[in-house]
């Protein structure tokens, strides 16, 4: 059996074990691209068989596939700074202390949520106030706290600076340039039929299969484009991202990203251990996770890692030394998000995926 072959055989035993139920890849290595396509894309009300062009619910690699390349585009333009003052760019927000520094690398202090069930029927500016309101849990910089708040301000930033709404700015400096032909926020009911549902509810939000619409609660409340959530996008697209980052920043002979961005991204900014005794680290870049202990992408990757993942079922890894990238999108969340199954699973494909296709594997793919 292929190396190939094997990951495939890998992913069918996800779908069996109810992982979920079902689920695209991307992998990158040596400058060659493999996909395939697993599983259903739904199951409720009816088993739909899923195929390589579903488009998924992006849920937080929103955070770094969008948002964070916003910000390192808007840097690159001479518009915005990591040590920006938040409030100087948003003068309703409250803390002074707060830099854009903070918020990409989860250090402001500020809780993960809000309350999204009390602002139901209240308008987008009475969600604003209580997220710029929202008390601290920490002082700024005093420790990691992975935070959705942060990177609704953070697209609150891209548009105040930019001047444009983030769908089109993200469409204009990114997809478009991407080839993401097939990726964006509120997708048209056009697109429907090939979009993996997420969760079954029944309360004010939905009342049915969630289906097109975003999954997050505060990106619905907010309406479907924002900083944290709510992008949609398929395994092929993905993959252009991943080989832009691969590439030093250029995709099909077009700079993207400068080379000293690409740095940036895989440069630890803040880490921390969960308490003296802990040998569990977490470590931040812009945006990105950076391999610590216990990383998603397995154990086998390479310091020179960057990772996210998505609330969904979605999760990417990029390996700058072992030149290799590998993306999973599924919709564990369909029918229920009580589904966590996946949680150990993205480490162990991880280490199959760097112990096989990483720098020095020359046997057969």
């Amino acid at each position: 059996m292929t190396k190939i072959k094997y990951l495939d055989s890998l992913m069918e035993q996800a779908v069996k074990d109810g992982v979920f139920p079902g689920c695209n890849y991307c992998l990158i290595e040596n400058g060659n691209k493999h996909f395939n396509t697993f599983g259903f894309k739904a199951v409720i009300p009816e088993k739909e068989v899923n195929d390589i062009d579903t488009i998924y619910d992006m849920a937080s690699l929103s955070k770094v596939i969008a948002t964070v390349t916003s910000v390192l585009i808007l840097m690159e333009q001479g518009k915005l700074r990591l040590y920006d003052n938040v409030k100087e760019i948003l003068p309703d927000f409250q803390n002074p202390k707060v830099t854009v520094f903070d918020l990409v690398t989860h250090t402001a202090g500020l809780k993960p949520a809000i309350a999204y069930a009390e602002y139901l029927d209240k308008p987008k500016e009475a969600i604003a106030k209580a997220i710029y309101d929202a008390p601290p849990m920490a002082e700024v910089g005093e420790r990691i706290i992975y935070t959705d708040l942060g990177f609704i301000i953070l697209g609150w930033i891209v548009e105040k600076i930019s001047g444009m709404p983030i769908d089109e700015f993200t469409k204009k400096y990114i997809f478009e340039p991407l080839e993401m032909y097939h990726t964006g926020y509120n997708p048209s009911p056009d697109l429907y039929k090939i979009i993996a549902p997420t969760e079954v509810r029944k309360d004010r939000i939905c009342d049915g299969v969630v289906r097109g619409k975003v999954h997050d609660e505060k990106a619905y409340l907010l309406g479907g484009a924002c900083g944290h959530a709510g992008l949609f996008s398929c395994v092929k697209d993905v993959a252009h991202f991943m080989e832009m980052v691969l590439n030093d920043g250029v995709y099909k002979g077009k700079r993207i990203l400068s080379h000293a961005t690409i740095d940036l991204m895989f440069t630890e900014l803040a880490s921390q251990k969960e308490n003296e005794m802990s040998v569990i680290t977490e470590k931040r870049s812009v945006g990105w996770t950076i391999k610590g202990s216990y990383p998603q992408s397995g154990c086998l990757a390479s310091p020179k890692t960057i990772m996210h993942t998505g609330f969904t079922g979605t999760h990417l890894f990029i390996d700058r030394e072992n030149q290799v990238a590998f993306c999973v999108l599924s919709n564990r969340v369909h029918p229920t998000r009580e589904n966590n199954k996946i949680i150990g699973w993205r480490g162990r494909i991880g280490n199959y995926v760097i112990s096989h296709f990483g720098k020095g594997c020359k046997d057969e793919v």
